[in-house]
């Protein structure tokens, strides 16, 4: 016979035990990513021609794109994320740099101490860059306690683009800024 303090015992026991199982079940593996033999060799060609420096390179499919992601060291690490088209051509790259204004060019520093939002918190600070030049930009996201979160859009001369309230979109090589 057993007493009230063994089937509590029993119980919990058994409630770890669902814990656990749901926790494993639950655990994303990435099985979505594609595999190295998946990537178009088109696209694997231009990465490394592009990119000669990347190491521990991870792919990811999104929508028609091939993204490579990867780290870089330029005095600290930054994350950076190169999108190719399924023919190998280069679209755009994303890097990301946290949130260290001093890893900016001198003209994106000033022009964001020099803006409104200068007292704001920094979030994020990303650099955009396209094949074509011109649609370089560089997004840093700010807040401010009681503020709407505002994403700041700025050209490579320092030119402040536009500022918006902040949309949580990921900017993919299609997007229109």
């Amino acid at each position: 016979m057993t007493n009230k303090y063994d089937m509590k015992l029993k119980l919990f026991y058994l409630l770890i035990a669902l814990v656990g199982g749901f926790t494993f079940v639950s655990c994303d593996d990435d099985d979505d990513a594609p595999k190295l033999k998946d990537i178009p060799q088109a696209c694997l060609d231009s990465f490394k021609a592009k990119f000669p420096e990347a190491k521990n390179v991870d792919w990811e499919r999104k929508g028609t794109y091939y993204v490579a992601e990867y780290d870089k060291f330029n005095n600290r690490e930054v994350e950076v994320s190169a999108w190719f088209a399924p023919d190998g051509t280069w679209n755009m790259t994303d890097t990301d740099y946290g949130k260290d204004l001093f890893m900016l060019p001198t003209e994106i520093n000033t022009a964001f101490n020099q803006s409104e939002y200068s007292s704001w918190t920094i979030d994020d600070i990303d650099l955009y860059e396209y094949p074509d030049t011109t649609k370089d930009f560089y997004l840093i996201e700010v807040e401010k306690a009681g503020q709407t979160d505002m994403e700041l859009y700025f050209k490579t001369d320092g030119t402040l683009i536009k500022a918006i309230p902040d949309t949580n979109t990921d900017i993919t090589p299609d997007t229109q800024i």
